[in-house]
């Protein structure tokens, strides 16, 4: 089958990590799915209208439409939808006739799969991760914008939103569509326990002294986000952190960000807590991985969250989670797993990350590690989402 992708979140030169998720999931089609991916962004220092590349993925062609931004925004607004029209000509004469249209993220690029519904009879399936449908996010997905994204929603041929929450959410809105709930994937060949660390260590005295003296006396907590506070909730974190100091001093906070951290270091200074607080900044994949594998459990504290990649990647590495109870996190965040706590519960945060420090390294990592497979394997959820192309395609 031949699939055209329009992301409404894609890597862009100058934010490389935005809506990598979503090739994720292209890149974890089956052979038998080709994939294009359009999109249209504003270039630097041009001086022709627009300019094509070609940008070869792991299991994708990226076509990517640079244009000179006009100064006037409506222009621009035109000038892009336009650039998709040359854009789809270019992949009809390039690539192939789309199949289908998959459409990541039903706004703003759910405009254009809507258009070449209307105008060629192109239908388009519709993965979701947006957690502007979460209550906490109701004053604005109102107005124009509500009705836009609902028609978006309620003229696809199917919803695969990664969690069951969201579909429910969706739903609250006035979204009435065929769904089927997918989860975010990971690749489990990249995030994995270390080898030297006995998965299956929990198991015996021996194995468990055996970690504890591997990792050291000082037990690694692991975060990981845009730290962007209003969502992420870090700030709750640190005051928390200060609090646990003050009880204990057998552990450190390691912190991996996509964005500058300036007030949040600067509290971490303020408040003496450099000694257990690591910012690490942005890393690339590899290190992420690494960072998982020297990770005693992982910590989210979000105020609204969908199904994170970050706790799946945490349970790919065998790594426990604590988290608190929203989106689609309950879903997959088991006793077994890991700890939830209600949102934005300080309280509750301190006394989970106390149990957390004496009890993390009694997980069975192994166990934690099979489900991952099993229920987020970047093959079998790329299976999944062509069963649903193939379904919706029989139905042409």
């Amino acid at each position: 089958m031949n699939i055209l992708h329009l992301l409404s979140w894609f890597p862009r030169p100058d934010d490389p990590t935005l809506g990598n998720f979503c090739v994720r999931m292209i890149d974890a089609l089956p052979e038998a799915c080709h994939s294009v991916i359009l999109s249209v962004c504003d270039g630097k220092d041009m001086t022709k209208s627009f300019e094509i590349k070609e940008l070869t993925g792991a299991h994708h062609t990226h076509v990517q439409i640079y244009i000179r931004p006009p100064k006037v925004n409506i222009v621009r607004k035109l000038k892009i939808l336009r650039m998709y029209q040359v854009g789809l000509r270019y992949i009809k004469k390039r690539f192939f006739t789309p199949d289908l249209v998959h459409l990541h993220v039903a706004y703003p690029l759910g405009q254009v799969a809507l258009l070449w519904k209307k105008l060629f009879g192109y239908k388009y399936v519709l993965t979701e991760h947006w957690t502007i449908y979460q209550p906490q996010n109701q004053s604005v997905l109102v107005g124009r914008l509500k009705k836009k994204i609902v028609k978006i929603a309620n003229n696809a041929a199917l919803i695969m939103p990664v969690s069951l929450d969201l579909q429910r959410c969706m739903e609250g809105h006035g979204v009435h569509n065929r769904f089927q709930v997918i989860y975010n994937l990971v690749n489990t060949d990249m995030f994995k326990p270390s080898a030297a660390l006995p998965i299956d260590s929990h198991r015996n005295d021996m194995g468990r002294a055996a970690v504890n003296d591997m990792q050291g006396s000082k037990k690694r907590m692991l975060h990981i986000s845009t730290l962007r506070d209003e969502a992420k909730n870090f700030s709750g974190i640190l005051r928390t952190i200060e609090r646990l100091r003050q009880q204990r001093d057998d552990f450190e906070l390691h912190v991996i960000h996509d964005y500058e951290a300036h007030e949040f270091k600067a509290f971490v200074k303020e408040h003496n807590l450099t000694d257990c607080v690591i910012f690490h900044g942005k890393k690339t994949s590899a290190e992420v991985a690494e960072a998982y594998r020297k990770a005693d459990f992982f910590v989210l504290f979000s105020n609204f969250e969908n199904l994170p990649c970050v706790i799946v990647e945490a349970f790919a590495s065998g790594v426990p989670v604590l988290s608190t109870a929203v989106g689609g996190i309950a879903e997959i965040v088991s006793p077994e797993r890991g700890i939830l706590i209600s949102q934005g519960d300080e309280d509750a945060l301190l006394q989970a990350m106390n149990q957390m420090l004496d009890h993390c390294r009694d997980y069975d990592r192994e166990a934690i590690r099979d489900y991952a497979i099993k229920t987020f394997a970047a093959q079998n959820i790329g299976n999944q989402i062509f069963e649903q192309y193939k379904k919706v395609k029989r139905e042409t």
